[in-house]
């Protein structure tokens, strides 16, 4: 069977959107694009792909978001957890009215079907996203369509940037969870965008209705620490805090309505704990089997090289390389 041809891609303004357009541009040879956004979005897709504007609410046999989808061999999503959570199921039902082969959930993080992810129960971003998950797999599983699932585990370089995982670049301060010993692995924004293209290009059984764990390095909060503390330098003030204690704000956050720090704590537990949802093994080998389409896997410090180009040079920024 040959490789898909026809890509719509939901979400492609944000984030990691924007970077897997880069990446299907890059293979312009072998893939035809077409951008579907709302016409309520405030973002402006790329002016030289083709974009469709639709309706998502409504998803008959004649609306708009049918109408787009129609000839297309796969429907990728790239919005944001929140967002995806609500959408995706109305995606997914235009999608197999359209006749589109396979579809892809915005699902790049930890593995949330863990066991320790799914200890957190219902009524919050993780609970939503582990029964749509589970949801997917019997759509799939009464033949209507196909999926393929990559899991990532967290963006490295964007969570390193913007001190999610707990580093603080601009004042050298660092939050190593549970000492920094336990392991995780991760992705760079750029490298999760080019393992979607790629996966496209791998043979349909390696594909068809898999969760596919992807890792590009893996590291500990005290090695990260290290680099840091070379690529700068400098010694950084460090503070540790146990995942149980990050679990427990959780709680309590997601009890006061803020269901968006909720989940960032609970995301920044299960990376740290050594559980396994953030410590994705596997997804090194796969990193390799990318690695024979073309993707090239960095080092950590490679990574963190990079982060701290944005650091000014009084702080410390190392721009020698």
């Amino acid at each position: 069977m040959s490789p898909p041809r026809r890509i719509a891609i939901v979400g492609s303004t944000g984030l990691l959107g924007s970077a897997v357009v880069e990446a299907f541009l890059d293979k312009r040879d072998l893939f035809d694009l077409t951008l579907i956004t709302r016409g309520i979005s405030t973002r402006k897709p790329r002016s030289d792909v083709r974009t469709v504007v639709v309706d998502f609410e409504d998803v008959s046999e004649n609306s708009t978001l049918v109408q787009a989808l129609q000839g297309q061999d796969v429907l990728i999503s790239t919005l944001n957890s929140a967002v995806a959570v609500k959408l995706e199921p109305r995606l997914v039902q235009a999608a197999i009215q359209a006749g589109v082969k396979r579809f892809m959930p915005s699902e790049y993080t930890f593995d949330i079907t863990h066991s320790a992810a799914r200890s957190l129960g219902d009524g919050n971003l993780i609970g939503e996203r582990v029964s749509w998950a589970d949801g997917l797999s019997r759509i799939a599983s009464e033949g209507h369509i196909t999926y393929t699932t990559l899991i990532t585990g967290g963006f490295l370089d964007w969570g390193l940037r913007g001190g999610m995982l707990g580093f603080d670049l601009a004042q050298q301060e660092a939050v190593l969870y549970e000492k920094g010993e336990h392991k995780a692995t991760g992705c760079t924004v750029g490298f999760v965008a080019n393992a979607i293209v790629a996966s496209l290009l791998l043979p349909d059984a390696e594909t068809r209705n898999k969760r596919i764990y992807v890792a590009e390095v893996e590291y500990t909060g005290q090695e990260v620490l290290e680099v840091f503390q070379h690529v700068t330098g400098k010694t950084w003030k460090v503070t540790e805090v146990s995942v149980a204690s990050t679990l427990e704000e959780g709680h309590q956050l997601l009890a006061q309505g803020n269901r968006r720090g909720a989940y960032v704590n609970y995301a920044v537990a299960l990376n740290f704990n050594g559980c396994g949802a953030g410590y994705l093994v596997a997804g090194l080998d796969f990193g390799r089997t990318l690695g024979s389409l073309g993707l090239e896997r960095q080092s950590l410090e490679s990574i963190i090289r990079q982060v701290t180009r944005g650091i000014p040079e009084t702080m410390g920024g190392d721009h020698s390389k």
